[in-house]
């Protein structure tokens, strides 16, 4: 059911999104759904005009990194565990990134520089560490 939800937002997210008109003319597409459940850290690289990232991670401790280059560039990510770190870097004109996490200690990193930026982060431990850093061109 959660994992129904991440689509839903992002779908959402993906029709809302200023110059989603021009997608229609997109030239390559980078589209990645990662569930990974008590394994090792995610990394994912994406560099299409068009990049699309679901990580979704259960266990002890999670990890996702997230690194971004493209016209229009849309992450979720949502984690549970002990310890869960998300690390997501965007670099195009349009960025969208949602981090939920769930766990003892939570921590989360959102680096965006674009024309468009947008960045949520939902935390819900017993310490929860946070930082989002956004830019012009």
């Amino acid at each position: 059911m959660k994992y129904h939800l991440l689509i839903a937002a992002w779908v959402t997210t993906f029709v809302v999104s200023p110059g989603i008109i021009n997608l229609a003319q997109a030239q390559t597409a980078n589209i990645k759904t990662i569930v990974s459940i008590g394994g090792p850290p995610v990394i994912l690289k994406q560099n299409s005009q068009l990049n699309l990232a679901g990580v979704f991670g259960v266990g002890g401790n999670t990890s996702a990194i997230v690194t971004q280059n493209g016209t229009y560039n849309y992450t979720g990510v949502l984690q549970f565990g002990g310890t869960t770190s998300a690390s997501v870097n965007q670099l195009g004109a349009n960025n969208v990134t949602f981090v939920g996490q769930s766990g003892q200690s939570t921590s989360s990193v959102v680096a965006q520089v674009g024309s468009v930026n947008s960045g949520v982060i939902s935390q819900f431990g017993a310490t929860n560490t946070s930082n989002v850093t956004q830019a012009g061109p």
